[in-house]
């Protein structure tokens, strides 16, 4: 079998070029030698491949471990993007406490989902590539076409929540677009690095934004108020949760169309439970924490002025600020440590970019993953640059429609995997993963997703437009796009997949 190493493997004793020449002694010394330097350390362990599968033999070196699987997601979701989606509540109308019961309960189910498909990367395919077995070699374009334009969103809207803690820090020196090519920039660096680099520094990435958020509940907690916000009742009441929930919701399982992307490379006899528990816990715990948190600081804007005006100004970003100030100079250290939590969290979509993209075709594969880190880059700054201008309205209608897309991925998958596979990793032949011939074309899955976003059409509510259903639910209408679109595509996939398996025989 053919193998595709994912990083640059350090120089044996048995490769022609082991020894170099000291040039002032002319002793042959090894390269093993060279190897504490830290700029060597990096060239040695910089990831060179793309999407090729990860073989078991491969897996013996530079091997992932459980715990990276959790320290990872802690230090993507630890972030203040993350803080920002627990705001929304607020705005929609919401008191704390329903915020706080929304976050807590749609967080602790919706968040086993991209645990369980983390899992999925012990094939040594990322969730892009595995996909094909249930979209089709030519149905998965759809999975590429709309992981990248969500991974772009996403790398936007998390840029510019950074971008706001910059702005309001500088009192406005610092516009919103400078903060995101910063942000951005960081991130570049990193993933162009790779998969080895960024375990690595994930690992402890986690732990300043953490510190952040525990003064940050600490020196502002007598500004907040769990009687600030009345909730709507009746039909309104409804409407509100009903969006807010769509929010929370969109935010956890949008790591499906990556979660297994980082664990390709753990032991082929790693256990799934284990995956899980440990992915379970590094996004549940750091989502419901600082959401909550988010929840909190808002109702801080409906009882003080300044507050109101700060984030009026700056966005999360200002009532963040008036938190801290209590803390002088170290809370404008917090501050930038709390906008530079940005960056892990984008990590996972600037990484994953690359690797979407290399699943457009043999052609795409072979474009160098340092070049599709860089694209995926500009596109992020020039999105994020332009959304900050919308980004209330940006960031409740993104989260909306890139969670209805997540929806229908996920449905395909699972009723592939469980109703067509019978759960069994043995009814996959991973070496088809790249041959045309050897997997479906992906009809049923095309046709589903059609469905699927037609649920989503009739259902949603977004800044900009509300659907015949969702406007039925309050004055404002209610987002039920995802319970649509999971209906429409959960129904109508099993029924043309049989028939694509039947008459197309794969």
């Amino acid at each position: 079998m053919e193998k595709y190493p994912d990083d640059k493997p350090s120089m044996t004793k048995n490769q022609p070029h082991d020894v170099v020449e000291d040039s002032m002694e002319g002793k042959a010394l090894p390269v093993k030698a060279f190897s504490k330097s830290w700029l060597t350390d990096i060239l040695l362990t910089v990831e060179t491949t793309g999407i090729q599968r990860v073989t078991e033999d491969e897996r013996q070196q530079n091997t992932s471990k459980v715990w990276n699987a959790c320290t990872f997601w802690l230090s993507a979701n630890m972030a203040v993007a993350t803080l920002n989606v627990g705001s929304v509540g607020g705005s929609l109308g919401l008191s704390f406490w329903d915020c706080f019961a929304i976050i807590v309960v749609v967080n602790v189910f919706s968040c086993m989902i991209p645990a369980w498909t983390a899992g999925f990367g012990l094939t040594g395919l990322r969730m892009t590539s595995f996909s094909r077995y249930s979209f089709g070699y030519w149905g998965n374009l759809l999975v590429v076409v709309f992981s990248m334009v969500s991974t772009t969103g996403w790398n936007a809207v998390n840029s510019i929540s950074g971008a706001s803690v910059l702005n309001a820090l500088s009192n406005g020196k610092c516009p919103t677009w400078l903060g995101v090519v910063i942000i951005c920039t960081t991130v570049w660096v990193i993933c162009a690095l790779g998969i080895h680099w960024i375990h690595r520094l994930d690992a402890f990435l986690w732990i300043p934004p953490f510190v952040v958020w525990c003064f940050t509940a600490g020196f502002g907690s007598s500004h907040f108020s769990g009687d600030a916000i009345k909730s709507p009742s009746g039909a309104n009441g409804a409407a509100a949760s009903l969006s807010y929930i769509a929010v929370i919701f969109s935010f956890a399982v949008s790591w499906i169309n990556c979660a297994a992307d980082y664990n390709v490379r753990m032991p082929v006899n790693t256990s799934r439970a284990q995956i899980f528990v440990a992915t379970y816990v590094g996004i549940a715990v750091p989502t419901i924490l600082v959401q909550t948190l988010g929840a909190a600081l808002y109702t801080g804007t409906e009882i003080n002025p300044e507050w109101k005006l700060a984030f009026k100004e700056s966005g999360i970003g200002g009532p963040l600020k008036m938190a801290l100030e209590p803390a002088g100079g170290f809370g404008k250290f917090l501050l930038v440590l709390a906008a530079l939590s940005a960056i892990p969290n984008n990590i996972p979509n600037n990484y994953s970019f690359a690797m979407h993209a290399q699943n457009f075709g043999p052609w795409a594969a072979r474009i160098p993953r340092i070049f599709l880190v860089t694209l995926g880059f500009i596109a992020a700054i020039i999105v994020g640059a332009c959304a900050a201008e919308f980004f209330s309205d940006t960031l409740q209608t993104f989260l909306s429609i890139i969670g209805y897309w997540t929806v229908i991925h996920l449905t395909i998958v699972a009723e592939e995997h469980i109703i067509f596979r019978a759960c069994r990793w043995s009814q996959y032949n991973l070496d088809a993963w790249n041959q045309p011939d050897l997997l479906p074309f992906g009809w049923a899955a095309i046709g589903a997703f059609g469905f699927g976003f037609m649920g989503a059409a009739l259902g949603m509510k977004t800044a900009w437009y509300t659907a015949p259903i969702a406007g039925l639910i309050g004055s404002k209408g209610a987002n039920v796009g995802h319970e649509l679109t999971f209906a429409f595509s959960a129904i109508t996939f099993p029924l043309f997949r049989y028939l694509e398996r039947r008459h197309g025989g794969k």
